[in-house]
This record gives structure tokens, C-alpha cells and sequence, in this order.
């Protein structure tokens, strides 16, 4: 009976102190702690969809190795798949893309843009410096960014993109690569809030 009467004891001795420890707590300090919110990566992809302009984003998955050819006069589209999203906030967007040209000098212009499943596009914001190429044997690094005027309103399936285009005529050959295993990574869009 005394055994059974010390455990209760110990056992309302234990619980007692919970509520005291657990009121300690709430009155001298408070638990906190942050969390680091990263956005997407968009992974630049070799794979097109109509033998030409329009190339898939991986989200968040990188891809094989591609090289893609263009010429000026022409462009290269890469747009992810529907994100099944209605609204995106306002965004800052970065790319990285590892090109090579067959004229050191060649420029191409970039631009982020959305689009819906008839490829009809609209522009999120236009990258205002004009890229210059110029490498012409091996794939170098180029970094362009810019940002939305404000929240991104993805209705009606729209997706987002990337748009490349040269400034020049025929003549000018551009190579994209998607996959490379480089220091700095592979060609893609990265995605941070404003």
C-alpha cells in the first residue's frame, strides 16, 4: 500500500512539475524561430514541342545535357508546363544561361514573359542591357534579371518563360546549352520575392 501510495506521489510530483515548467516558460520567454522561403528554380531544357522555338522548363529538376542551335532572325522560347497557379507574387527573375556564338560580338535580347496554352504571349519584364556573345569555342556563363511591375496573374493556364532573340542577320549563330556541369551551375531562371 505505501509502494502504491509513492508512485502516485512521484506521479503527481512529475505532472505538478510539467505545469509549473511549462507556465515558466510562457512567462519568462517565448520560442521563436524563421524560416527561409526559397523560390523555384526553372531548369532551361533541351525538348520542344513543335520542332523548334518552344523548349520545356524543368520546375525544380535539372535536365540532360542539350545544346540548342539558333540564328538571328529567329528566336528560342523556353516555357515551363502549367504551374497550376492563379497568381504569382511579384517577383524578381534572374537567368543563367551558358552560350557560344559563331562571331565573338553577336548580341541577343531576353525577355521573361507568360504564356497560355495557345502560346499566346505576354511580357512579364524585358532584360534592359543587351547581351553580348563572345565566346565562339566554348560555352561561357551570361546573367541578365529583371522584375515584374507587380503580382503575376497566371489565368487561364498560363505558364512562364523565357525569351532569347538575336539582333542580327542570318549569319549569326547561337548555341544554348541546357544541362552543363559547371561550377556555377546549369542554364536556368531563378525566382526571388520583391
Amino acid at each position: 500500500m505505501k509502494k502504491k501510495a509513492l508512485v502516485v506521489s512521484i506521479l503527481f510530483g512529475i505532472f505538478l512539475i510539467s505545469i509549473v515548467s511549462a507556465g515558466l516558460i510562457d512567462y519568462f520567454g517565448k520560442i521563436t524561430g524563421s524560416v527561409e522561403v526559397s523560390g523555384p528554380v526553372f531548369y532551361l531544357d533541351g525538348i520542344h514541342e513543335d520542332g523548334g522555338v518552344y523548349h520545356q522548363i524543368y520546375v525544380n529538376v535539372i535536365p540532360p545535357e542539350e545544346e540548342i542551335y539558333f540564328w538571328d532572325g529567329h528566336r528560342l522560347v523556353f516555357k515551363t508546363e502549367d504551374l497550376g497557379v492563379d497568381e504569382f507574387y511579384q517577383i524578381k527573375l534572374k537567368g543563367t544561361i551558358w552560350m557560344k556564338t559563331n562571331n565573338s560580338g553577336n548580341t541577343i535580347q531576353a525577355r521573361f514573359i507568360k504564356l497560355n496554352e495557345l502560346n499566346y504571349e505576354k511580357t512579364i519584364c524585358e532584360v534592359s542591357e543587351i547581351i553580348v556573345i563572345g565566346a565562339t569555342d566554348n560555352f561561357w556563363k551570361y546573367e541578365f534579371e529583371c522584375s515584374s511591375e507587380g503580382e503575376i496573374d497566371l489565368s487561364d493556364y498560363e505558364r512562364i518563360g523565357l525569351e532569347l532573340r538575336g539582333n542580327g542577320d542570318e549569319n549569326q549563330e547561337y548555341w544554348v546549352s541546357t544541362g552543363k556541369k559547371y561550377s556555377d551551375g546549369y542554364s536556368r531562371i531563378e525566382v526571388s520575392a520583391i
